[in-house]
C-alpha cells in the first residue's frame, strides 16, 4: 500500500510540474527561436553592456549559478543598496523553492522545499549569525535590505558548506570595499504611508566606500534607518476541540470540535529599525588581504494590542449546530464579553564583529583563517503585558462563510458601559532571549595546475553557541487572583474604544470600552481592590492584601520554564574537484566529506503541580498550586553524538549553453534548542482542556539522504531555463505530539471526577512534547525560467519576466481523516512566483505576483486543542516603479500587499476558521541618489 501511495504522490507531482512545464515552455517559447535565427544568420549573440539595473542583477545570478559546483539560485543587488525588495527575505521568495512567513506584513523566516527556518542554515559572509528567537530561526526581518550586497541559496551540499541544513544553507553576502573600487556612495529616502493605520513614516538609507594607498586599502559605512506605524487587524481562535460535548441535558451533543473562543482585535505598532555596517580591509600585496568587518542593528517593537474576546466554555453553551464533520457552525453561550489589552513587543540588539586573513603564498594554494562573534537580545521578559475586564453577557457565535471571518453577534449586555465591567486575569509577560555565537574557521584550497584533480579543500570549523531564554512574567499564584469577574473593576479605568475589524465577510462589534493596562495593574494591587476581593469571597479582612505582598504583586519574576542550552560544535572536512572530459562534454566531480562532532548542556527550572483549586463563580478555569511556595527547582542534562556527513556533485556541460546537474548527500538538523529544555509548563488549566507543554533533552538530529538532480539552459547571458528535482530521506523525524500525563493532585476543593479530573486525586493532562518518530521522505520538482525580451522592437525590448513553480509531496502529508496520525512534515505546500519588468531609458517596473499553497503549519496546535493548524493559500502582488531624472539620482514608487491579501489559519477542516490576519497594504515614495 505504501508503495501504491508513492507511486500515486509521484504521479500527480508529475502531471503538476508537467502542466506547468507547457506554461513556461510557451513563455520562454521565444528564446530558442531567437538563439535559432541567430545561428542560422551566422549572427552571435550580441552583448549589451549592462552594468546596474535589473538585467544586471539577472545576469549575476545566472553566472553564479551556471558556474556553481553544486545545485545554487542566487539573488544579486541590482546596484550598491538597491536590493529587488525592501525586505531580503521578499526577495529570497523568488527564488524557486523559497517560501516565507511574514509579521506584521514583513519577511520574517524562509522555508525552502518545504523546510521550515530551523532546517536552514542561515550564514551572513559565510559565518554563522546569532539568532534572537528561542530556536535556531534567524529574523531576516533584523536586516535592511540595503545592507545586503546578494544572497545564495545552496540546495545541494558540499563538504565545505556549514552543517545543519537539510532544506538549504543561505549566504547573505554584504559589499566589501576592495571589491568594489574607488570611490561609492549611496543615499536613499522615501516615506512610507500605511493603509490600515492612515500613517506615514521615513525610512532612510546611506553608505560610502572607498580606497586609498593605490587602492590597498578600503574603507566601507553604511547605516539604515526604518520607521514603521503599522496596524494589524484580525480575528483569532485559540483552536478547536476534538471530541467533545457541549451543551448539558437534553441539549447537549456529543463528539463534535467545539471552537474554543473568538477574539476580534488591533494590533498597533511602531516599528523601528537601525542599523549600521563598517568594513575595512587591507591588501598590501596580492598574496594577503586583511578583512575586518562589524554589525550593529536594533529593531524595537512597541505593540498595543486593543481585544474583544468571546469564551466558548462547552458546559456553558445553550444552542449549537454542526455540520457533517460535526464541526460546531454556530452557538449561544452565557458567558462574559472580555476586554482585552495586551501587547507582542519585541526588543532586540544584535552585534556582529568578525576579522579574516587570506594567504595566497603561491598561485595554487590559499589558505583562510576567520574568527567571528555575534550576539543577538531580545529584552521583551517582563515587558509584555495580557490582562482583561469582563462584561457579563450572552452571546453568539457564527462560523465563516467563503475567505471571510467568523461573526460574534447577539451581545445582552451593553459593551460601552462602564459600570458593567468585572476584574478577572492580569499578567505581565515576555520571554527575554539571548544568544551568542563564537566561531572559528580555517579554509584551505589547492589548485593544480592541470590534470583530471583541479582542486582540494581541507578545512575545520568550531561554533560555540550559548542560549538563555528567560520567561519573565507575573507569579502564576498570582496572575489569576481576581479570576471570575466577581470583584466590580473602576468605572474610571474605562473608556470608550472603536475597533477597527479586519476588511472581509464576517460581522463582530466594534464599539467596546479600553482602558490603560499599567492604570489596571495599579488598581488591582491596590489596598481597596485586595479588601473588595475579601469581601466578594468571604475571606479574611487582609488574605488579599498578603497574597500580593507574598508574591510582589503583579511584577514580572523569571519563571521556570526559563531555559540555558549550550551547544559546541567540532568539524573538519575535506573535499577534491575533479575534471575531465565526457567527448565533446567537460565534466566536473565535487566529493567530499564533513564529520561533525557535537556536544550539548540543556538545564532549566522545573515547578511540581500540587493541586488544581475550583475558581469562585467561574467554572472555566481553575487555580495551579505548586509545591515549595512556587519556587522552581534547577535541573540540567548533558548529550553529544558524531556523524559522518559524505557528499559527490556531478556537473556535465552538454553544450555550452546546457548543463545537467547529478547530487548525492548526507545532511543533518539539529534539534531546535527550545526543544532541548528539560522542563514542563503547565499552560492552561481549564476543565475542558488541561494543557500543559514541555522539552525533551534526549532528542537525537534529524538526518537526511539527499539526492538531486538538474537541468539547465543558459541561451543567452540574461535568460534560464531549468528544472530540477530532489528527494529526502529523512530519520529521526522530530514531532510535537500530545500524550496523556497523570499528576498527583490533592484536590482540596473536591473536583469531581470528569474532564481532566480523572481520579480522586489524579489531575491528566495533554502534553505537547518534542519526540523522535520515524522515517519521512520529502519530494519535489522546481522549474524556473527567466528571459529577457531584448530582440523586439523599441519600446517592448525592454520588458522581461521571471516564473518560477515547486511542487512538492512527502509521504507523511496529513490526512484530515485521521485523528491518529502522529507525523506529518510542517510547512509543506506548493509555490509559485511570477515577476514581470519593464526597463529602459532610465525607467523602470516590476509587478512581482507571489502564491503559497495551502499547507500544515502545525501538527499539533500551540494553543488548545490538541488539533492540527493549516495556512490558507497565500497570494500577495508587490509593485515598484522608478526613473531616473539623472545619470546619479532616480525617483521611485513601491506598494507591497497591493491586494490587502489576507492570511488565514484553520484547524482541521477548511470552515475551523482560527486566524484571519489584515496587515494592509502600504505605499512609498522617495528619492535616491549614488555616486
Amino acid at each position: 500500500m505504501s508503495q501504491f501511495n508513492n507511486l500515486t504522490a509521484m504521479s500527480r507531482l508529475r502531471s503538476q510540474a508537467l502542466a506547468c512545464c507547457s506554461a513556461l515552455a510557451i513563455v520562454g517559447g521565444a528564446a530558442p527561436a531567437f538563439a535559432q535565427d541567430s545561428a542560422a544568420a551566422g549572427v552571435s549573440e550580441p552583448e549589451a553592456i549592462v552594468v546596474t539595473g535589473i538585467r544586471s542583477s539577472l545576469r549575476s545570478a545566472a553566472g553564479i549559478k551556471k558556474n556553481s559546483l553544486a545545485i545554487v539560485d542566487a539573488i544579486s543587488s541590482e546596484d550598491l543598496g538597491k536590493f529587488p525588495d525592501t525586505n531580503v527575505a521578499e526577495s529570497l521568495q523568488r527564488i524557486p523553492g523559497v517560501s516565507i512567513d511574514r509579521s506584521n506584513g514583513e519577511g520574517r523566516f524562509v522555508t525552502v522545499r518545504g523546510f521550515g527556518p530551523a532546517f536552514n542554515t542561515v550564514l551572513v559572509n559565510g559565518r554563522t549569525f546569532a539568532s534572537d528567537n528561542q530556536g535556531r530561526e534567524f529574523s531576516f526581518d533584523l536586516l535592511a535590505a540595503e545592507l545586503i550586497s546578494g544572497a545564495e541559496v545552496y540546495k545541494s551540499s558540499q563538504a565545505r558548506l556549514q552543517d545543519g541544513g537539510i532544506g538549504a544553507t543561505l549566504n547573505i553576502k554584504t559589499p566589501r570595499p576592495l571589491d568594489l573600487g574607488g570611490f561609492k556612495a549611496v543615499v536613499s529616502a522615501k516615506g512610507q504611508y500605511e493603509r490600515n493605520s492612515d500613517k506615514v513614516t521615513p525610512q532612510g538609507f546611506g553608505l560610502i566606500s572607498d580606497t586609498f594607498a593605490d587602492g590597498k586599502f578600503g574603507l566601507l559605512a553604511s547605516v539604515s534607518y526604518q520607521k514603521r506605524d503599522a496596524q494589524t487587524r484580525y480575528t483569532q481562535n485559540r483552536g478547536y476541540i476534538p471530541g467533545t460535548t457541549v451543551g448539558t441535558g437534553a441539549n447537549a451533543i456529543t463528539n463534535v470540535f467545539a471552537p474554543r473562543n473568538q477574539d476580534v482585535g488591533q494590533d498597533d505598532q511602531s516599528r523601528e529599525r537601525i542599523g549600521f555596517t563598517g568594513t575595512a580591509q587591507y591588501r598590501p600585496n596580492d598574496q594577503l588581504t586583511f578583512t575586518v568587518d562589524g554589525l550593529y542593528n536594533q529593531f524595537n517593537v512597541d505593540s498595543r494590542v486593543q481585544a474583544l474576546g468571546s469564551w466558548f466554555e462547552p458546559s456553558s453553551y445553550t444552542a449549537a449546530a454542526i455540520d457533517s464533520n460535526r464541526t460546531v457552525t454556530s452557538l449561544t453561550t452565557n458567558g462574559n464579553a472580555d476586554l482585552i489589552q495586551t501587547s507582542n513587543n519585541r526588543y532586540v540588539k544584535t552585534y556582529a564583529l568578525g576579522g579574516n586573513v587570506e594567504w595566497k603564498p603561491n598561485s595554487q594554494l590559499t589558505v583562510k583563517a576567520d574568527v567571528s562573534w555575534s550576539r543577538a537580545k531580545d529584552s521583551a521578559g517582563g515587558r509584555n503585558y495580557f490582562t482583561v475586564i469582563g462584561i457579563p453577557s450572552t452571546y453568539s457565535f457564527q462560523q465563516a462563510t467563503g475567505n471571510g471571518f467568523p461573526s460574534t453577534t447577539g451581545y445582552t449586555a451593553d459593551l460601552t458601559n462602564a459600570a458593567l465591567g468585572r476584574s478577572h486575569i492580569a499578567l505581565r509577560q515576555g520571554n527575554s532571549e539571548a544568544e551568542r555565537v563564537l566561531e572559528y574557521k580555517l579554509d584551505t584550497e589547492w589548485k593544480s595546475d592541470g590534470g583530471a584533480l583541479d582542486a582540494i579543500r581541507l578545512g575545520f570549523v568550531n561554533t560555540n553557541r550559548s542560549k538563555n531564554s528567560q520567561s519573565i512574567a507575573t507569579d502564576p499564584n498570582t496572575l489569576c487572583l481576581y479570576c471570575g469577574y466577581n470583584e466590580p473593576a473602576s468605572a474610571a479605568l474605562l473608556s470608550k474604544l472603536t475597533l477597527r475589524a479586519p476588511s472581509g465577510t464576517g460581522s463582530v462589534p466594534t464599539n467596546i470600552l479600553g482602558y490603560d493596562a499599567d492604570a489596571y495593574f495599579k488598581f488591582l494591587e491596590s489596598p481597596a481592590q485586595a479588601a473588595a476581593r475579601d469581601q466578594a469571597r468571604g475571606l479574611p479582612a487582609g488574605t488579599t492584601a498578603a497574597l500580593l505582598a507574598a508574591t510582589n504583586g503583579f511584577a514580572a519574576t523569571v519563571q521556570p520554564n526559563s531555559f540555558a542550552v549550550s551547544e559546541k560544535v567540532f568539524a573538519g572536512y575535506l573535499e577534491a574537484d575533479l575534471k575531465g572530459n565526457l567527448g565533446a562534454m567537460p565534466w566536473t566531480v565535487n566529493l567530499g566529506a564533513r564529520y561533525v562532532h557535537t556536544e550539548i548542556t540543556a538545564s532549566g527550572r522545573q515547578l511540581a503541580l500540587t493541586d488544581l483549586l475550583a475558581v469562585p463563580n467561574d467554572p472555566t478555569i481553575y487555580q495551579a498550586v505548586f509545591a515549595n511556595g512556587g519556587v522552581p527547582v534547577s535541573t540540567a542534562q548533558r548529550s553529544s553524538y558524531d556523524y559522518f556527513l559524505p557528499n559527490i556533485n556531478v556537473k556535465v556541460n552538454l553544450t555550452d549553453k546546457w548543463i545537467v546537474r547529478v547530487s548525492a548527500s548526507r545532511t543533518l538538523t539539529r534539534p531546535q534548542i527550545r526543544d532541548l529544555a528539560p522542563r514542563t509548563n503547565f499552560d492552561v488549566t481549564r476543565p475542558a482542556s488541561l494543557d500543559a507543554s514541555g522539552g525533551n533533552p534526549n532528542l537525537r538530529p534529524y538526518t537526511a539522504n539527499n539526492f538531486d538532480v538538474s537541468l539547465e539552459w543558459y541561451p543567452t547571458s540574461t535568460t534560464t531555463l531549468s528544472v530540477a528535482g530532489y528527494y529526502k530521506s529523512i530519520d529521526n523525524f522530530i514531532v510535537q505530539t500530545r500524550s496523556a500525563e497523570n499528576f498527583t493532585i490533592a484536590n482540596a476543593s473536591g473536583l469531581p471526577i470528569g474532564g481532566g479530573i480523572t481520579g480522586p486525586t489524579t489531575a491528566t493532562f495533554n502534553v505537547r512534547r518534542p519526540r523522535n518518530s520515524e522515517n519521512v521522505s520529502v519530494r519535489g520538482v522546481e522549474l524556473n525560467v527567466t528571459h529577457t525580451f531584448d530582440y523586439l522592437p523599441a519600446p517592448l525590448d525592454g520588458l522581461g519576466l521571471s516564473a518560477n513553480a515547486t511542487f512538492v509531496d512527502s509521504s507523511a502529508a496529513f490526512d484530515v481523516t485521521r485523528f491518529d496520525q502522529s507525523v506529518a512534515v510542517e510547512g509543506l505546500g506548493n509555490s509559485y512566483n511570477l515577476t514581470g519588468f519593464y526597463e529602459k531609458d532610465g525607467f523602470a517596473a516590476r509587478v512581482a505576483y507571489n502564491r503559497r499553497g495551502r499547507f500544515l503549519e502545525y501538527l499539533v496546535t500551540p494553543g488548545q486543542g490538541g488539533d492540527p493548524v493549516f495556512r490558507r493559500p497565500y497570494s500577495q502582488v508587490d509593485v515598484r516603479v522608478s526613473y531616473d531624472i539623472k545619470k546619479f539620482a532616480q525617483v521611485f514608487a513601491e506598494g507591497t500587499n497591493v491586494t490587502n491579501a489576507k492570511n488565514i489559519t484553520t484547524g482541521r477542516f477548511n470552515n475551523q476558521v482560527l486566524d484571519y490576519v489584515d496587515t494592509g497594504a502600504r505605499y512609498a515614495a522617495g528619492v535616491r541618489l549614488n555616486f
